[in-house]
């Protein structure tokens, strides 16, 4: 498995980054008629006016201070401006007149204390000569600080193409992520029919459906196509403050050392009670998730290194196979969560998702997708072997009770011989007398009943071996009571079996009598019959069985599909006791006719004879 999910892994991860790389060439090329208007006036209310450069942040300001910038631009047909406000509400002017507003008192949701981001595109009227660009901001009231960011002046179309190639990439991130999550619910769910480890495999791409929101909604590109900037103000902050959660109650399902569950599960408490305290602060107006972001910021790195640690005990101090394969993955996942922490807080470093974060996190989750599949794939195995051998043990006590029935009828045949033995001399007393007075009618009718007096033995014989004739006796009284009367059973399978345990002969000849009596029952319309015969030459045992089967669906490895409860397993046991020994098994369906075939070797080398 891992030499196919590598590969494609590898050619997943170069896709991507070459559309990054094709991105990043083509935003290098973008048409120039977009320019970046930098230069502006300020008037901070206060009647000084100054000249700065954007991007501009304001510090140590009053809530709801005004803040005016101004510039002169020359529009063209079509030209737009694109603009950016961070929890600012903001109006804009052209000429004195106003073209945009946005975040002003009660036009916001009552939950919200500053308005969410929000990135427009606003239409600029041609004019032959300078339009006064004026743009009035209210500093945000959950923030003593103001930024500004520079507006882009062009056509629309150009706007655009500016602005995916240098944020298309991100949107690109982050839709995969969701899809990759969304894959990964119905994948678990499907596994989780069979085995609970499936809900690992459900966390995981809850994970990626975390991360894929909050970037979707944290993306600027985002907002010029979805016109609800508190949605995505939602989708940002929620999907960041929760994301560490079903992490780390995935590391609560993989890590089997009860230590690290317990500071797992205590993390994932914190975290959640953390969410529902910020969630409840912003509905009630007192603190916005804008500013219980900066608790989360060392919150969920906090987190994610505690998991990197439990993982590294368990990888060398329990040398746990496992916890070694997600040592990597989940030590670059706490390194990218710091760089990251890094990006936003470093002087002179844009605070945006950078590419290295996202190249971190695509490597995190394809390679904890392979893990987590491979981790799936054993419970899922383990789960079958674990029928398999709940089958067996089943076929045991079959077996013990078929023996202890027949040691039951031994008993009481004995008890009966011995009984007759005792009474044997008085018996040849009256056989003697009847014969000396010639009385031989009398003779003949007290013989007769002394005949019928001896037990007769109704032990079922179908081959040699006692343990294999136990379970073929079993199915056979079974197939009979069913009403299948249509029955041929002839093994030729001696009591010394070589190299093949008799236990695995009793899983085989079991395993194809329970199938084909199943089918024999939901077989309607025509008379069910079952016919096996086996045969043993030259070391190989040879088995063949027809029986009556209404439907069956096929599947790709050359077997049928269980129709029983949640799966069996018993062609896939008779092919493994097959090879097992170096033979092997085939099924077909014909005409509604279920043919088997089985062949293995009992003996390690071929013999001279039929016998081992």
């Amino acid at each position: 498995m891992r030499n196919k999910l590598l590969p494609a892994g590898i050619v997943f991860l170069s896709l991507l980054l070459l559309g990054y790389t094709l991105f990043n060439s083509s935003a290098q090329g973008t048409d120039s008629s977009v320019r970046e208007l930098t230069e502006w006036t300020l008037d901070d209310g206060t009647g000084n006016a100054s000249c700065v450069t954007l991007p501009l942040t304001l510090k140590g300001l009053a809530p709801r201070t005004p803040v005016s910038f101004t510039a002169s631009v020359y529009p063209k047909a079509g030209s737009h401006i694109y603009l950016k406000t961070v929890y600012s509400p903001v109006r804009v002017y052209a000429d004195g007149k106003l073209i945009f507003s946005y975040g002003q008192d009660g036009t916001l949701p009552a939950f919200l204390q500053d308005p969410p981001t929000r990135v427009e595109l606003l239409p600029l009227e041609q004019n032959t000569r300078s339009v006064t660009l004026r743009l009035e901001f209210l500093s945000p009231s959950q923030r003593s600080s103001l930024t500004v960011y520079p507006v882009l002046l062009g056509t629309s179309d150009a706007i655009l193409e500016k602005l995916f190639h240098s944020m298309g990439f991100t949107l690109l991130f982050s839709i995969v992520l969701i899809a990759l999550g969304i894959l990964l619910f119905l994948t678990s769910v499907i596994l989780t029919r069979f085995d609970q480890a499936g809900i690992a495999l459900f966390r995981l791409g809850f994970f990626s459906f975390l991360v894929g929101i909050w970037i979707f909604g944290e993306c600027n590109l985002t907002g010029l196509f979805i016109d609800n900037p508190a949605l995505l103000y939602l989708m940002a902050f929620l999907g960041l403050f929760t994301l560490a959660v079903p992490l780390l109650r995935f590391g609560c399902v993989i890590l089997p050392s009860p230590g690290c569950q317990r500071i797992l599960k205590c993390l994932s408490a914190v975290l959640e009670l953390s969410v529902c305290a910020a969630v409840l602060l912003q509905l009630t107006g007192t603190t916005a998730l804008s500013r219980s972001m900066y608790l989360f910021h060392l919150l969920i790195p906090s987190a994610l290194c505690a998991f990197a640690g439990c993982i590294f005990r368990e990888a060398f101090r329990r040398k746990e196979r496992f916890a070694r394969q997600l040592l990597f993955p989940i030590t670059l996942l706490a390194v990218f969560s710091i760089l990251e922490l890094a990006n936003y807080y470093l002087p002179g470093r844009p605070a945006q998702i950078s590419f290295f974060f996202q190249t971190g996190m695509l490597l995190f989750i394809c390679s904890l997708c392979v893990l987590c599949g491979k981790f799936t794939l054993h419970s899922l195995q383990t789960q079958a072997r674990n029928r398999q051998l709940s089958y067996e043990l089943s076929l045991m006590e079959k077996l013990i009770q078929a023996q202890k029935e027949r040691y039951d009828v031994l008993s009481r045949t004995d008890a009966s011989i011995r009984a007759q033995r005792h009474d044997l001399k008085h018996q040849l007393t009256v056989i003697r007398s009847y014969h000396e007075n010639g009385q031989r009618e009398k003779l003949s009718e007290y013989l007769n009943l002394l005949i019928a007096d001896i037990p007769v033995n109704r032990t079922v014989r179908l081959c040699e071996n006692e343990a294999v004739n136990a379970v073929a006796a079993h199915y056979l009284a079974v197939a009979q009571t069913s009403g299948i009367s249509s029955l041929s059973i002839r093994l030729d399978i001696p009591s010394d079996t070589g190299q093949v345990p008799e236990s695995d002969l009793c899983v085989l000849i079991g395993n194809l009598l329970e199938n084909a009596v199943a089918a024999c029952q939901e077989s309607s319309g025509e008379p069910p019959f079952i016919r096996m015969q086996s045969r043993l030459q030259y070391g190989i045992l040879t088995i063949t069985m027809d029986n009556r089967c209404r439907f069956a669906r096929p599947t790709a490895d050359g077997l049928f599909q269980s129709q029983k409860p949640g799966g069996g397993t018993g062609l896939v046991s008779i092919r493994s006791v097959a090879k097992r020994y170096g033979g092997d098994a085939r099924f077909e369906l014909n005409d509604h006719v279920f043919s088997s075939s089985v062949y293995l070797h009992i003996c390690d080398s071929v013999p001279s004879g039929n016998d081992c």
